[in-house]
């Protein structure tokens, strides 16, 4: 008979081949960590990418069972910005199975605490047990457990009364790349990000990348794209370039060139949709870096400019991306581009609170209007027939 330790071994070893979405699954004796990007990326940047590519967006568990009631133990780390004067967001869980979704809400864990005066505190919390309680339908169906949006996760421990496995990884992958837009910013729950959102419409196998702050064109990320199997590509580019005034004119096209070229060297066919931002009524026609009113909204910068500095705009810079891709298809046919105000444009600003990130019903928008597009657009994008991408992740040990 198996001891204990052994038991949950097998138990640990059924979740860590459930995890999908993540980056890297990192496996010690008695819990998982999950991140978006692969460690060797990780170990190339630092804590403004690090956190929030921990945290799990876009990331969850696929389980086949028969089970009635799950017992999913876990660790959430949240974090508080105290600068914001906000109370910390509580870490939610969905779970999606029997066609019906449910919504956990959790007020525990641990806390990261990032100071005004720069100083970050972690603040030691308890565990979570997730009770799930499903119909009793007697035969194994697909349950999908979405880990938060805005929390990072480490996995202890899993229970059912019946049978439970990892489920077959039978979707097209997509893997998308973006801003803290992509990540969920706005959202109300794991299931709010546009990205998983069109995912679920489109039932595709999401790899996301959007990440808060982080799309900065870097070239450990597209490595980590290159390396990543995938049947379609997508990559939302240029709002987080303005916020930081991170690059210029003279820096801006060649960096964009040099990130598809490495995507190439891993998939030369595979379509790619280049995306650029969405309506952001601050940086439309001015420049950052972003600043911000003392209400929370997104102002273009108040630093002095001159002609012959190349600061790029929103306007700029679809410019700029829309003439990459022109060029590129004369050798490229599997390279597009899509105008991002076609996902929301002035006429939704509404749905923008502070600005520059979309509320719930922009999530909405953006993700019915992207699955509408590539409805239309299967023949490019997803062609029937094709054979799928099903390699998986590596676990880190």
């Amino acid at each position: 008979m198996a001891s204990q330790r052994e038991q949950r071994h097998a138990r640990l070893d059924v979740l860590a081949s459930s995890v999908r979405g993540a980056g890297e699954i990192r496996r010690a004796s008695d819990s998982i960590r999950l991140n978006r990007l692969p460690r060797w990326a990780q170990a190339e940047t630092d804590a403004i990418v690090t956190n929030p590519a921990s945290q799990t967006s876009g990331v969850r568990l696929e389980l086949l069972t028969s089970a009635s009631r799950i017992e999913l133990t876990l660790r959430f780390t949240r974090s508080q910005l105290v600068v914001l004067s906000r109370p910390v967001a509580t870490a939610k869980i969905a779970v999606d199975a029997d066609g019906t979704k449910r919504i956990l809400e959790y007020d525990e864990g641990d806390l990261r605490r990032f100071n005004r005066d720069n100083t970050v505190e972690h603040l030691v919390g308890g565990a979570t047990t997730a009770r799930i309680h499903l119909d009793d339908v007697g035969t194994a169906r697909k349950v999908v457990i979405w880990l938060p949006a805005d929390a990072e996760v480490e996995l202890l421990d899993l229970a059912a009364n019946r049978g439970i496995e990892a489920a077959p990884r039978n979707q097209r992958r997509w893997t998308h790349y973006g801003s803290s837009i992509s990540h969920g910013d706005g959202a109300d729950d794991p299931l709010g990000p546009w990205p998983v959102m069109a995912a679920r419409d489109l039932d595709l196998d999401l790899y996301s990348l959007g990440i808060a702050g982080a799309a900065q064109i870097d070239g450990f990320a597209a490595r980590s794209i290159r390396d990543e199997k995938a049947d379609l590509i997508t990559l939302k580019m240029g709002i987080n370039v303005v916020n930081a005034d991170s690059l210029r004119m003279r820096t801006f096209g060649p960096a964009v060139h040099s990130f598809l070229d490495t995507i190439r060297d891993g998939h030369p066919t595979t379509p790619i949709l280049l995306i650029s931002p969405i309506f952001c009524p601050p940086h439309e026609d001015a420049p950052g870096p972003t600043a911000w009113s003392e209400d929370w909204k997104a102002l273009a910068t108040s630093l002095p400019g001159r002609p012959t500095d190349g600061q790029l705009t929103v306007g700029t810079i679809r410019t700029t991306l829309s003439n990459i891709v022109e060029q590129r298809r004369r050798a490229d046919d599997n390279l597009h581009y899509l105008d991002g105000r076609t996902l929301l444009g002035a006429k939704d600003a509404r749905h923008l609170p502070d600005d520059l990130h979309p509320d719930q019903a922009g999530h909405r928008l953006i993700s019915a209007r992207f699955t509408e597009f590539l409805r239309e657009a299967a023949d490019r994008f997803l062609p029937s027939g094709d054979s799928l991408s099903l390699s998986e992740h590596g676990v880190a040990r």
